[in-house]
């Protein structure tokens, strides 16, 4: 088959989507769906509906097959267009409960962490607020609110220390604009980032004294593919965001820092080891490590790498005279599903955020299994109140697979090509625009996006003419 592959900058805007994991059969069941769905909801569709496969099935056959159907539509409410549905990974936890007004949770917090470095245990992961009760419904001293940290055994005994090319000391890194690129994926992709990264610097005239390196939890729980993790350098205020890149100012802040020397497996003993000296010095931990990497596997041994890891810091300080409603308690969340919105800025529009997720959940039949919760993104006390980063939430009590989802596709170049025939041999389009991309120095951003032109089709062997889609960006 002969094909003409072009590229193309695409903007598709607001999409009602929908996956479902079955037979590709079911395609016209599940799009009907959508279209019913559009209707209920006083949308309306402005384009043709398109379809994403797994590319680990793309010879569409059995009755397992994972994929996604998406019409585009216009956008719905602010908020309710930034639901999302995920899966929280079985943790531990330390819990806290405690009754009284809102304005006292701060030093709850500091309770947790108080509690956790005096039992060796070091916090995951920003907290977790958990109301159990309605301060309009209650009084605010009749206020119930659970806080959770999770949370890894930490045993100081059991550091194999290493040695550090200067002290941990305390320092303030002053404002700046970094260029970012961020990657979900295995921590063996890392190298190849920072080597995008650097041929963009070097297309740019940036001079590279430091990549900077930060890895976090995957915000929806566990992603199949790994982490995510970003790397950046520094640059001038006139830089603009680019294809892959974005421009993010990084404000004043305080750091532990230190300089290691020596290959890069050894790296996560020097985080130990500065987690035990914010312990000792009363210096609270407000964000994951970052790791500068300030010369090149390619310039020297791995014994003369030189690495400064950073984590950044505030003084520890809370009151200690709040009493709790019971003990602090070490018990173990189980996996479940998550309704929720993401949200930076005050707390100002929080009563209007919940209410849309709560209309969400009950325009889509849904049941919650529990209170609503906040999730700070950031650790709360490390932020104006006027910046606050968090996630407002609910637990779900059904199967939330097949909801259906109004989602943002945002300008992208895509490669394209027309499968006409088949749609059992459509895998072998798939093959050739990969092959394609990969010859012509394209990164792939996403799945391949099959749009119908003709027909929906019934089965694997109909005649279906379909526009192949492959989101990219150029190396």
């Amino acid at each position: 088959m002969n094909y003409e592959v072009k590229i193309e900058d695409v903007t598709i805007g607001s999409v009602a989507n929908i996956k479902h994991k079955g037979s590709f059969k079911e395609l016209n069941l599940i799009y009907e769906r959508l279209e019913k769905w559009i209707e209920n909801n006083n949308l309306k569709s402005n384009g043709t509906y398109h379809c994403r496969f797994d590319s680990g099935n793309e010879d569409l056959s059995g009755n397992d097959i994972f994929f996604e159907l998406a019409i585009p539509v216009e956008k719905l409410d602010e908020y309710e267009n930034s639901i999302k549905i995920i899966q929280t990974p079985e943790r531990d936890v330390i819990s806290a409960l405690y009754k009284g007004p809102y304005f006292n949770l701060p030093s709850i917090h500091g309770i947790l962490e108080d509690y956790a470095r005096k039992n060796y245990l070091a916090p995951m992961d920003s907290p977790t607020e958990i109301y159990l009760n309605d301060p309009l419904k209650v009084k605010s001293n009749e206020l119930l609110t659970e806080v959770q940290y999770t949370i890894f055994d930490f045993q100081v005994d059991n550091i194999p220390y290493v040695d550090l090319d200067s002290k941990i000391e305390r320092k303030t890194i002053k404002k700046q604009k970094m260029a970012i690129m961020e990657h979900y994926g295995l921590i063996e992709d890392v190298f190849k980032v920072r080597v995008d990264l650097i041929k963009w610097a070097e297309k740019n005239d940036i001079k590279v004294d430091g990549l900077y390196f930060k890895h976090y939890p995957h915000p929806d729980g566990i992603h199949p593919r790994g982490m995510v993790f970003k790397v950046g350098i520094p640059v001038h205020d006139d830089f603009k965001e680019d294809n892959g890149i974005k421009i993010v100012e990084i404000p004043e802040h305080e750091v532990l820092s230190t300089i290691y020397k020596g290959p890069y497996v050894n790296i996560p003993n020097v985080h130990r080891m500065m987690v035990e000296y914010a312990f000792e010095n009363d210096l609270e931990l407000i964000d994951f490590p970052e790791e500068i990497y300030l010369n090149s596997i390619f310039d020297v041994s791995c014994d003369d790498l030189l690495t400064e890891v950073r984590m950044d810091v505030i003084d520890f300080n809370f009151d200690k005279n709040i009493q709790l409603e019971k003990e602090i308690e070490r018990k173990t969340v189980k996996r479940h599903e998550i309704a929720s919105i993401r949200q930076a800025g005050s707390f100002e529009k929080i009563n209007k955020i919940k209410a849309d997720l709560f209309n969400w959940v009950e325009k889509n039949n849904l049941k919650t299994s529990g209170p609503h919760f906040l999730r700070f993104l950031k650790h709360p006390r490390s932020l104006s109140p006027d910046n606050i980063s968090y996630e407002i939430g609910v637990p779900l009590d059904s199967n939330v697979e097949d909801v259906i989802k109004v989602i943002d596709y945002t300008r992208h170049k895509i490669l394209t090509i027309v499968h006409e025939g088949p749609i059992s041999t459509i895998k072998d389009t798939h093959d050739f625009i990969k092959d394609y991309s990969i010859e012509n120095e394209f990164i792939h951003l996403d799945l391949l996006i099959n749009t119908f032109v003709d027909k929906i089709p019934e089965n694997h062997e109909e005649e279906v003419l379909v526009n192949v889609g492959l989101p990219v960006k150029k190396i």
